[in-house]
């Protein structure tokens, strides 16, 4: 588990004044992968608005604190055909110092860190003149849980895991708690990103990752009435539709995917009292 206890800050040279979003945390890194999904559209989309949302920065008064990364998934996101809808996939890798090794040339040079405002982020050597590329928050989820958190979350989880959340929301049901639960159980075989609903069954917008110690485990989901493998897909299999499911967890020794009894899984309402008396003790 990446843990971040008793850490130390190591200060950009190119902050002059002290800046939290540009001081990195001094911890072994442990992301072996981060992956982003969503359909094929959204993520177009989000690609077109995070161009437009970059180009901003330091026009109109504008300063980010941080660029969006999803302009960089223009030439490295991987489409998994299927009828009820084309699904999106964007997966950044990792060395045990840092480094992406995405064969990418728009990730050439990045290294991931963790700033002391708890945000990861890609820089270059070059950080006194780039900003660096925000691509998730390390998440401590509910004071005293460790379910599901910490976890990488997006700006999208804040909202997902609230009273106010509609259940039907296009985004789906499915975030970084239940992503992160699944991980930190390791006798799941496989990650479900599935959202169930009475509508049917998709796959929605979320981030998915994994550490070094965790071995490498399919992640699968129901988009209409078929069923996808997106990643880390089993004996050398590729991504793309699983036409039986029974066959294919029969033959892979794998149980069937089990339709929670509600989603989200973990909102904020479920932990009421936690929340309450941090609130109180903050």
């Amino acid at each position: 588990m990446l843990t971040f206890a008793a850490t130390a800050f190591a200060a950009s040279p190119a902050v002059n004044e002290r800046d939290p979003s540009r001081e990195w945390i001094d911890i072994p890194w442990n992301l072996r992968y981060v992956l982003f999904i969503n359909s094929e559209k959204y993520m177009r989309e989000g690609i077109a608005a995070s161009r437009r949302f970059n180009a901003l920065d330091g026009k109109q008064g504008k300063d980010h604190v941080y660029h969006d990364i999803e302009e960089l998934f223009i030439n490295m996101k991987q489409v998994v055909p299927a009828k009820k809808g084309k699904i999106a996939v964007a997966l950044i890798t990792f060395d045990r110092t840092g480094r992406v090794t995405n064969e990418d040339s728009a990730f050439s040079g990045f290294t991931g860190k963790l700033s002391a405002i708890e945000s990861f982020v890609l820089i270059r050597p070059d950080e006194a003149q780039t900003k660096p590329y925000g691509f998730g928050e390390w998440d401590q989820g509910i004071p005293g849980d460790v379910s599901f958190s910490p976890a990488l979350c997006i700006t999208i989880d804040s909202h997902r895991y609230e009273k106010y959340w509609r259940q039907n929301d296009y985004r789906g049901n499915v975030g970084c708690r239940e992503w992160t639960a699944q991980l930190y159980r390791p006798e799941d075989p496989y990650i479900d990103v599935t959202t169930y609903s009475k509508r049917g069954n998709f796959i929605g917008e979320l981030v998915g990752w994994a550490r070094f110690e965790d071995r490498p485990r399919p992640v699968i989901g129901m988009q209409g009435k078929q069923w996808l493998c997106l990643h880390e897909c089993p004996a050398g299999e590729s991504p793309g539709v699983i036409s039986n499911i029974r066959a294919w967890t029969r033959k892979h020794n794998f149980p069937m995917p089990e339709r929670p009894k509600r989603q989200p899984v973990y909102p904020n309402a479920n932990y009421k009292d936690d929340l309450n008396e941090f609130r109180d003790y903050d």
